[in-house]
């Protein structure tokens, strides 16, 4: 310390003149002309101008809440030897401590750590650890652990390095960690070796298995993965494996994380018994490789909002918009759904994974295992060269870039719209380390989720749905250029107030089963966009409840451009009363929330008498549906029996205009329609006239179909 002082450049211009007349006195000959009598220490005006360091050091105890500071150090404190200067001057320091463990051969010291501080060697670990996560050679003091990880996955780079050293100086102190660590990883690689000669690990050894950068073969929600190791070290419940694949936040690809944790087990193990474990030791690695990059590009393209089939188990994502808790369930679905991650992870925040940006992100590469070199230059003389932990399988070779990647980038950054849908790629090796779950939303259950890809479909659609619709003359066109012309118009004609009145809301009256909830369904399916229903159960009952979950179900379905459907209007528009608040309440945002809808919105009541008059400045189309009469009948009847293959029918066109000459609404009628079929397949028989009249006779629907007569 006091080295550094005398080099310092010291200011001391700013003494007072009364200190010294002649400008050149010592501190001692200022503070010994201050007037006798006085308080030196009390009136001392130069503290702090003596140039020097004072050390203090803490002392033993007087008390529990107070250091005792001391000026002279402890005789039983001695300083870190490392920090002595006779310590610092060797390329090496081996740290030795007690074996308490009683293995080592039972050594009483065994070594426990490496500190490198040759100058010389730092270049050298440099190269070797290029790309390695973690280790940072250039530090003044570089420091490893045993077991020496880092050296056992670069072995075979390292001791190339060290025959390759030509400067005499380096050459020697290379050669001496060398010759240490060979001591040391001698029984770890020659134990690696034997148990990779017969396939299996021990709980001991697990870390010799997975380096750094290896592709891990897993299990990632009940779908085979691959994943890219980054670190796995031993922990209080067992072997921890870092992890880290591909996943979409939304808007970006990016690093997601996933920790395994292998738990300790007794003798050896089959290494493809484990839960995660480097994929060349599977002899089917190619064909795995070859489905998940399938699997991956698929990922890729379901990437933005996407409205597809699913048929499959999915994993539904408890509670409600207005409940924001986590669990989840797991359920068959077999419906369509939305896939959107964005909105998935807006209406779950507490689900959603950070990801790394695949730029800023890279993985530690590990070679693959490196033959003996033919030819060493006889000027090095290292030590016997020890074998290269193995036999380790080496990736096939069209995998291998995989592994050796440690830049991975050129991915596209950045969101989706309508025009680059489905030209978003990624380099191909990335593909197999796409997730296998896709985030989105169920409309079936009408449920937040997530889906297995493989179990991702098209749409089949059903396009007679919207022909079959039975309607007067007119209908039909009026409410299809009403839905069409808003779902595609750039340009929307605002209210005074913006953003007011730029949606389309109809509604649609008349007696059950005449065709209003259907004429929703049918003109979704004609125009290919999701219909989303909305019931009063999933709205709830308190008022700020429906205003929250309204909201939402309001921007989810103008974002996917969906056609709404609220059956039973007259639930929540009823006509407000002077003592009904609380329905006053849900009157109101209702009503309010249609004035900024910017979507397609289909009312359905039978009781439109009941409805709120403030409604009908609301409404952009109303239209009432009149009971069917006898030729809308037969068309429902004729568009139902059409549905069911030929060869299960017996019914003619005569019986079809027999049968809708009395009196039925249209749900009635495929009612009656589908339990007749059931009753014939129990005959083994076509279906008959005879089975719908008993099927009629017995449900007795309509008292006019009682004395129906074959």
């Amino acid at each position: 310390m006091a080295t550094k002082l005398d080099q310092m450049d010291f200011d001391v211009k700013s003494l007072p003149s009364s200190a010294s007349d002649d400008g050149g006195q010592s501190i001692d000959s200022i503070t010994t002309t201050l007037p006798s009598g006085k308080d030196t220490k009390a009136e001392l005006p130069y503290t702090g101008m003596l140039c020097d360091v004072k050390n203090l050091w803490e002392g033993k105890s007087k008390c529990l809440c107070c250091i005792n500071w001391v000026e002279e150090l402890d005789d039983d404190i001695k300083p870190n030897p490392e920090e002595t200067e006779a310590v610092q001057r060797y390329a090496l320091i081996v740290r030795n401590k007690k074996n308490h463990g009683g293995s080592s051969g039972d050594k009483v010291m065994v070594v426990s750590s490496i500190v490198v501080q040759s100058p010389l060697l730092k270049p050298l670990l440099e190269e070797v650890f290029e790309g390695y996560e973690g280790i940072t050679a250039g530090l003044k003091k570089l420091v490893f652990s045993k077991p020496f990880a880092p050296f056992f996955y670069r072995w075979a780079r390292f001791r190339k390095a060290v025959e390759e050293v030509k400067d005499e100086a380096t050459r020697t102190h290379a050669q001496l960690l060398y010759e240490v660590l060979s001591q040391e990883l001698d029984e770890t690689i020659t134990t690696y070796h034997d148990l990779l000669s017969h396939g299996v690990i021990t709980y001991k050894y697990l870390w010799t298995l997975f380096k750094p950068g290896d592709l891990l073969l897993c299990q990632y929600k009940g779908q085979d993965m691959m994943m890219k190791l980054q670190s796995s070290d031993y922990e209080s419940g067992g072997f921890s494996l870092h992890a880290k694949y591909v996943d979409w936040d939304g808007y970006f690809f990016g690093y997601a994380s996933k920790n395994f944790i292998l738990q300790p087990f007794e003798g050896t193990r089959p290494i493809t018994d484990l839960a995660a474990y480097p994929i060349q030791f599977d002899s089917d690695a190619a064909a795995i490789e070859s489905r998940l990059i399938a699997r991956g590009k698929r990922f890729v393209e379901l990437q933005g909002f996407h409205f597809k089939m699913y048929r499959g188990i999915a994993e539904l994502i408890a509670g409600e918009f207005g409940n924001r808790t986590v669990a989840s369930r797991h359920r068959e679905v077999n419906g369509r759904i939305i896939i959107d991650a964005d909105m998935y992870n807006r209406y779950n925040p507490s689900e959603v994974m950070p990801i790394d940006s695949l730029e800023s992100t890279s993985f530690a590469a590990v070679l693959p295992a490196e033959a003996e070199p033919q030819h060493v230059d006889s000027s090095i003389h290292p030590p016997p060269p020890l074998p290269f932990p193995g036999p380790v399988p080496p990736l096939p070779a069209h995998m291998r870039h995989m592994q050796n990647s440690i830049d991975m980038q050129d991915s596209p950054a950045g969101p989706p719209d309508s025009q680059s849908q489905g030209v978003m790629t990624l380099p191909e090796e990335l593909y197999p380390l796409c997730t296998p779950i896709l985030k989105g939303y169920s409309l079936k259950t009408k449920n937040f989720a997530t889906f297995q890809v493989d179990k991702v479909h098209e749409i089949v659609w059903e396009d007679h749905a919207f022909e079959s619709l039975v309607l007067p003359p007119g209908y039909k066109d009026l409410i299809l250029s009403f839905t069409k012309n808003q779902n595609s118009s750039e340009v929307l004609l605002d209210d005074v107030i913006e953003g007011k009145g730029q949606g389309i809301v109809m509604l649609l009256t008349g007696e059950p089963g005449v065709g209003k909830t259907l004429t929703a369904e049918s003109v979704a399916e004609h125009m290919r966009v999701p219909l989303y229903s909305m019931s009063a159960a999933q709205l709830g009952v308190d008022s700020d409840e429906v205003e929250q979950n309204l909201s939402d179900i309001l921007e989810m379905t103008t974002k996917w451009k969906a056609i709404l459907l609220l059956d039973e209007t007259e639930v929540f528009l009823e006509q407000r009363t002077i003592d009904g608040l609380e329905r006053n309440k849900l009157v109101s945002i209702f009503l309010r929330m249609l004035e900024y809808y910017r979507g397609v919105l289909f009312l359905t009541t039978n009781r439109v008498t009941v409805l709120d008059k403030a409604l009908e400045s609301r409404i952009h189309l109303k239209i009432s549906y009149p009971e069917l009469d006898q030729a809308a009948r037969l068309r429902v009847w004729r568009s139902l029996i059409d549905l069911l293959p030929p060869s299960s029918v017996g019914l003619d066109y005569a019986d079809l205009e027999y049968l809708s000459q009395k009196k039925a609404n249209g749900r009635e009628i495929k009612n009656v329609i589908k339990a007749a079929q059931l009753l014939a397949s129990g005959q083994d028989r076509a279906l008959s006239l005879e089975h719908v009249q008993t099927v009629l006779r017995i449900t007795q629907i309509g008292s006019e179909f009682g004395n129906l007569q074959a």
